[in-house]
């Protein structure tokens, strides 16, 4: 039996005069899953997390984490049109990957980038169609 999942993104701006809000962007996948891990203090090595998620049927992925860092996708050729592997992530600030090359096969996760930054946690969330 399918059954569908719907992830929908959307962007607001608050200002003091009002707030705006777009339509958003809508995904829709068969395949949903989620995963919340262990990012290390500065200094401390990556972590690697047995993920896999294929490029064709792929949606979007969003991950934030809590201290700055960088996710390897292991396998991606390309994220959101750029030839990398790498997310880079501010503390508390979502990436929503909507464009992605090559299957993930693992994923390392990246101790803290600052300078003697604390262990914090990344989680991503993933829709595709299987």
């Amino acid at each position: 039996m399918f059954s569908a999942f719907t992830f929908t993104y959307t962007q607001t701006l608050q200002t003091p005069a009002g707030s705006l809000q777009d339509s958003g962007q809508v995904f829709t996948g068969d395949t949903c899953h989620a995963g919340r891990w262990v990012v290390n203090a500065n200094g401390g090595g990556a972590n690697a997390i047995v993920e896999a998620f294929p490029a064709t049927g792929f949606q979007a992925a969003v991950l934030i984490a809590d201290v700055p860092c960088v996710v390897t996708l292991t396998g991606a050729t390309a994220i959101n049109g750029v030839a990398t592997a790498d997310v880079t992530l501010a503390a508390n600030v979502e990436q929503v990957v909507t464009a992605l090359t090559g299957a993930v096969t693992a994923i390392s996760v990246g101790a803290n980038t600052t300078w003697a930054g604390p262990a914090g946690l990344v989680n991503l969330a993933v829709l595709y169609n299987s």
